[in-house]
Formats: structure tokens, C-alpha cells, sequence
């Protein structure tokens, strides 16, 4: 019990801690004027390189800040809880190949802000990894995300920000979906995988139990014979 509210609190804190720094960075920006946001991702300028590191740590407003947040804190945690070994690396691994696609793909002379790159990733790692695997918690896990969050699929297609009236990267949500997916198939043996069922053993058992009760051939050939009696 005790390792658990560990493990579970351990899940909660490293996620929250990434996206409390998020939000210092936002309202530091904001209530100093730093202009920070002018640092985003630029696709195919090289001199602008850091932006795929930088990104996912700014945000034009607070509705934008507010919409990251929550699903990052929650695809985090259940990345968290599932990976112990692989967990930093998953997110940093795909937070990278996340920009790293976005710059190539990327429309030359557009900035890119905001965390919903690896929020695509993270949230398609989870559910690539879970149907590959078809472990109950990942499963689980991935049926949350898709019931809450399953309208960002939308998110892919470039003229959704026109008919929500947004100004949207929708080549940062399918770096992030192209990322997780890979990212989900090469983590596929790690974490938990689908247990065996528990019949398997026992049938095992049966069989070489059968097997043992009908080989006769080293035993006496007894023959039985009934009497009938008439009264």
C-alpha cells in the first residue's frame, strides 16, 4: 500500500512540476513584456533552431495556456504511473521529434507556440502502445484519453482553425500524432505488457495428467465381468 501511494504520488508530482514551469514562464512573459513568445519554432531557419525546445513552453494566451494544461498533466500521468524506467525519456524523446518534424514540415515564416505538439504525442504514444500491447491499464488509460480528448483528432486537418475561428498548428498536432505512434510502436516491449492467462497453466496440467491416465500399455489388462441375476 504504502509503495503504491508512492509510486502514484511520484506520477503526480514530475507532471505537475513540468507544467507549474510552463505556467511561471508564461506569467513571467506576461508581467514583464519579454517578448518571448517572438521565440517560438520558425520551420526550416536554421538560425532559429532552439524553438524546437523552447515551444512547447510558451503560450499566446491564457485560453491557450488553460486548453495544454490539463490534457498534458493527464497524458503525463499515465506515462508516469505505466513507464518507470522509460518515462523521461518518452517525454523528452518525443517533445524533441515533435519539433524536429514540425521544423521540416513546417510552413517557412510561421511561429510556432504552445504544448499541444506533445500533447498529440504523448496521448497517441498511449494509445499506439495500448492496442499494440492490449494491456489492461494502457488500455484503460488510452480509453480515457480518447473519451475525453477524442475531438483533437480534428486537430490534424489544416482547415479546422478556420472553422473554429483559430489560428491553429495543425502540422504541430501531426508532428506530435506521427511522433507518438512511432514512438509507441518502439516502446511497444517496454512497460506493461499483456499478461498471459492464467489458464494457460492449468492446461498444461490437464494434459499431462490425461496423458498419464491413458497410457495402459505397461499396466495388467483387467477385464470385468457382470453376472445378471433374475429373481
Amino acid at each position: 500500500m504504502f509503495s503504491f501511494l508512492i509510486k502514484l504520488i511520484d506520477s503526480v508530482v514530475w507532471p505537475a512540476l513540468i507544467v507549474v514551469t510552463i505556467w511561471i514562464v508564461f506569467f513571467i512573459n506576461l508581467r514583464y513584456q519579454l517578448g518571448l513568445n517572438s521565440h517560438g519554432l520558425h520551420p526550416r531557419n536554421m538560425e532559429d533552431w532552439y524553438g524546437i525546445f523552447t515551444m512547447i513552453f510558451l503560450h499566446g494566451n491564457f485560453d491557450h495556456l488553460l486548453s495544454n494544461s490539463v490534457p498534458l498533466l493527464l497524458s503525463m500521468g499515465f506515462i508516469f504511473i505505466n513507464f518507470n524506467k522509460e518515462r523521461f525519456s518518452i517525454i523528452l524523446l518525443n517533445a524533441i521529434f515533435t519539433g524536429i518534424f514540425l521544423f521540416f514540415i513546417g510552413q517557412q515564416g510561421t511561429n510556432h507556440i504552445g504544448a499541444s505538439g506533445l500533447v498529440y504525442a504523448l496521448i497517441f504514444f498511449v494509445v499506439t502502445h495500448s492496442f499494440l500491447t492490449r494491456n489492461k491499464e494502457m488500455l484503460a488509460a488510452s480509453f480515457t484519453l480518447i473519451f475525453l480528448y477524442g475531438s483533437l483528432i480534428y486537430g490534424l486537418f489544416p482547415d479546422f482553425g478556420k472553422l473554429i475561428g483559430k489560428n491553429i498548428s495543425w502540422e504541430g498536432h501531426l508532428s506530435g500524432a506521427v511522433s507518438g505512434i512511432l514512438f509507441g510502436i518502439l516502446y511497444r516491449k517496454k512497460g506493461p505488457q499483456n499478461e498471459p492467462p492464467i489458464d494457460d497453466e492449468f492446461d498444461d496440467f490437464d494434459d499431462d495428467y490425461w496423458n498419464l491416465h491413458d497410457d495402459d500399455s505397461d499396466g495388467p489388462d483387467i477385464q470385468i465381468n457382470y453376472t445378471y441375476r433374475e429373481d
